[in-house]
């Protein structure tokens, strides 16, 4: 789980597809209660900080769509 604390634009393609990938992971733990990383560091630093995810989420879709590639996740 990776989380980077990074403005999403410094981002390697890898590590922004990456995080994307993980924190959509993440937010189904923690929102879901799925045992599955329930206590990774990582996981357990984002608990009770939805809010900070979902914008979190924001800035990288927008760095993804001005890379142009296809975003479809919710």
């Amino acid at each position: 789980m990776r989380i980077w604390d990074v403005s999403p634009d410094k981002l390697c393609r890898n590590y922004l597809l990456g995080e994307h990938r993980e924190l959509h992971a993440m937010w189904s733990v923690i929102t879901k209660k799925k045992k599955g990383y329930s206590l990774h560091p990582e996981t357990i630093r984002w608990k009770g900080k939805l809010k900070a995810m979902y914008l979190r989420h924001d800035e990288l879709v927008k760095e993804m769509n001005f890379r142009g590639y296809n975003h479809k996740s919710a």
